[in-house]
This record gives C-alpha cells, sequence and structure tokens, in this order.
C-alpha cells in the first residue's frame, strides 16, 4: 500500500434543517481508487468485510423539502462494543470532521499499524477480547481505563497523530528536518512533564484485584508488573513472577500458582524436572524469611 497511488475521493455534506433542529449527512464519490482498493481486498479476505461508500446525489441549495414526519417516543441505549472490524475502521475514520485544512494522514495509525496496535494493547493488558469465537468484542480493562485517567489530553487527540504522520510525510519528502520535527516531540513532552499534575487513576495503573493476604504481616497482597506485591510499604514480601526457585523445577509462577501459596501455603506441582532431567511430583511449601521475604521448600510423598 506504501507505494500505490493516492486514494482520492471527492466528499458531500449535505444539511438540512427541520422543525429548528439541524440534520447532516455524509458521502464520498470515489475518484480513484489507489491504496484503497489494496486495503479493500485484505479486509475482504482477512475479514471478511466489505467496504462500501455512500454517494449523495447533487443537491443545489433550497431544493430539498421535507417528505413527511413522525414523532417516536423511545429510550436511548448505550454504543455496541467494538470489535476488531468496527474499532479499525474507527481508528480510520477518527476525528475525522475536526481535522485542520492540509492534513495529510487522518486517524489513528495508518493501514499497516492499525491491527498491530490493537494487538499490542491486548497484550499489554490494556484491552482484552470477551464474547464468542465468533462475535469478540474489545473491552477495556482497569489498566487501560486508568492510563486514560492519567493521560494528558494532548496525548489522546487523533489530530495530535494526524499532525504527526503529516510531518513525518514531510520528511520523506525531504521538505522537513527530522532533528526539526524531535525537538518539537521532546519540547512537547518536557512541557507536559512538568505541567501536568498526577491524577488519581495513577495509582490504579499498575494495581489488580487483591489476590491473597501477606503472611508475613497480614496485608492484602496485589499483583503488578513483575510480581505479586504486599501492599505494606515496609514489608518486603513478593511472589516473583520470574521465580528462580521454580525455574529449576522447570516451572513457573503464574496466577494460579501465586493464589494457592497465599491462600494454602502450599501448591502440588507435577513433572517437576531435576537437573539430570528427571521428572517428579513434588510439593512447594511458601514461608517468610525474618525479614519478611518469601522462602520456598519442597515437600516429597512416597519417598519422590
Amino acid at each position: 500500500m506504501a507505494v500505490s497511488k493516492p486514494f482520492r475521493y471527492l466528499e458531500t455534506l449535505l444539511t438540512t434543517e427541520c422543525a429548528g433542529e439541524e440534520f447532516t449527512a455524509k458521502g464520498k464519490e470515489v475518484l480513484e481508487e489507489g491504496w484503497k482498493a489494496v486495503e479493500r481486498k485484505v479486509l475482504a479476505d482477512i475479514l471478511n468485510r466489505k467496504q462500501e461508500l455512500t454517494a449523495l446525489p447533487n443537491a443545489a441549495e433550497n431544493e430539498c423539502g421535507i417528505l413527511n414526519a413522525e414523532l417516536k417516543e423511545g429510550q436511548t441505549s448505550p454504543p455496541k462494543h467494538f470489535t476488531e472490524d468496527t474499532l479499525l475502521h474507527a481508528m480510520e475514520t477518527a476525528s475525522a470532521d475536526s481535522m485542520p485544512e492540509g492534513v495529510e494522514r487522518q486517524g489513528i495509525g495508518t493501514p499497516a499499524t492499525r491491527a498491530a496496535t490493537i494487538e499490542k494493547l491486548v497484550q499489554k493488558g490494556f484491552l482484552e477480547r470477551k464474547g464468542t469465537k465468533k462475535t469478540k468484542v474489545l473491552l477495556p480493562t482497569d489498566k487501560g481505563k486508568a492510563l486514560i485517567t492519567v493521560m494528558p489530553e494532548e496525548i489522546q487527540s487523533p489530530e495530535m497523530t494526524a499532525d504527526w504522520e503529516t510531518k513525518l510525510l514531510q520528511i520523506e519528502r525531504s521538505e522537513m528536518e527530522p532533528e526539526t520535527f524531535m525537538t518539537e516531540i521532546k519540547e512537547m513532552i518536557s512541557s507536559l512533564v512538568t505541567t501536568t499534575e498526577a491524577a488519581k487513576g495513577a495509582n490504579a495503573l499498575m494495581k489488580n484485584k487483591i489476590i491473597g493476604v501477606c503472611p508475613n504481616c497480614g496485608k492484602p497482597v496485589v499483583e503488578r508488573e513483575k510480581g505479586w506485591f504486599c501492599e505494606n510499604r515496609e514489608c518486603r514480601f513478593v511472589l516473583w513472577k520470574d521465580n528462580a526457585f521454580l525455574k529449576r523445577l522447570g516451572k513457573r509462577m503464574d496466577a494460579h500458582v501465586a493464589d494457592k501459596l497465599l491462600r494454602d501455603g502450599r501448591v502440588r506441582l507435577k513433572d517437576c524436572k531435576s537437573a539430570k532431567g528427571k521428572t517428579y511430583n513434588a510439593t512447594v511449601l511458601l514461608g517468610t524469611e525474618a525479614d519478611g521475604r518469601s522462602k520456598f521448600s519442597l515437600e516429597f510423598e512416597g519417598g519422590c
């Protein structure tokens, strides 16, 4: 798509007034498919989605009249959750109406990066997929909601992304020096750091649900990026995700193991591996050192 011709279209905006209220309709007439022809084929093959543009008829001022009117009573309903398909389309058209004149690239990301961006948000724990295999929706996690809470408005703006994309195109065409662009970015980041105050959701960014009680001090244990930590800052208890003791057994510390250790003080593990490559079953026991740090030991049954 990067080497294809530009996508050229004629956009029509039709504004009508009825009973003092303003209604708008928008349509596009394709002049030249360009890279859109490639994107349309990819979306049709991979996502089984066909893109169709709605064209509006030519209309002169005061030419449209009211055919009929009907008053209906109903209740509003919340917007439907995004699917991967609808989110890709929303990223493509984000804030298209409010974009300044001259912006060459609109929306969030490019056709080549949008799907990868969604996947990265899922992998990092900001989004989660829910639903059946046929119809999965994308939902923000608590971590994702907290991120939006603390993120400055400028960073959330599609207009800023479009401005950056335009400047990157200018750099590609040697119309702008890369150093100039990087200086603007550094100045913006510096300004955001000095002027943005910590928001109330900041503490929730890396904070998940309580999974157990600290065996050392009795305070709640919560999940962080690198492990399960006691909320008491003076307590040194932690279950590291990169756990050296379990690694030696050919196992890893996951949410299930952490939950069992905190709840029962022990967890039964099958098919542990010895240094010589032999497999065995054993029970890992959780204890604490004098300073509150976690310690582990093995218990064998039946002489295993």
